[in-house]
């Protein structure tokens, strides 16, 4: 379907340069407003996308669940998986893994020191060094035959 129909000059010669629109066939052309109308409203869309993009990504949620504050401590041997979570290195599996490996030992506390969490698959001495500073371990229960109660 041709859009542009030839014309013809006075000597039979036709020209594409002298075409013009077909009114059926095209439509009505655009005026020159309505073009930079157009063109004001997808680029103010796409500005408000880039905004929206940009305040997601500055001021929404931080990736990952909040790690642990200076000075706060968590106790593995207590600690629920979202606590554990917040630890160096440990994830949804690891934070798992240390809950089920209490909850088979039984005894209590299942954790004396951090070494022990290497205990755990995937837990090796590298993550025990890099949670170790959030570590909590409670004072083993006193001795029944020290006299001193210590």
């Amino acid at each position: 379907m041709a859009f542009l129909q030839p014309t013809h000059r006075h000597n039979g010669a036709s020209e594409m340069g002298e075409a013009r629109l077909h009114p059926v066939e095209v439509g009505r052309a655009w005026s020159l407003q309505e073009a930079q109308a157009l063109a004001f409203v997808v680029s103010v869309g796409i500005c408000l996308a880039l905004s929206l993009l940009f305040a997601v990504v500055v001021f929404g949620p931080s990736s990952g669940p909040p790690r642990v504050e200076p000075g706060e401590r968590i106790n593995p041997n207590d600690a629920p998986v979202p606590s554990l979570i917040r630890l160096s290195q440990v994830g949804l599996a690891r934070a798992q893994a240390i809950v089920a490996h209490r909850d088979r030992a039984g005894q209590e506390p299942t954790f004396r020191t951090a070494d022990d969490l290497q205990q755990i698959r995937g837990i090796g001495s590298a993550i025990v060094e890099d949670m170790r500073p959030w570590l909590q371990f409670d004072d083993p229960p006193p001795d029944s035959n020290d006299p001193s109660g210590r």
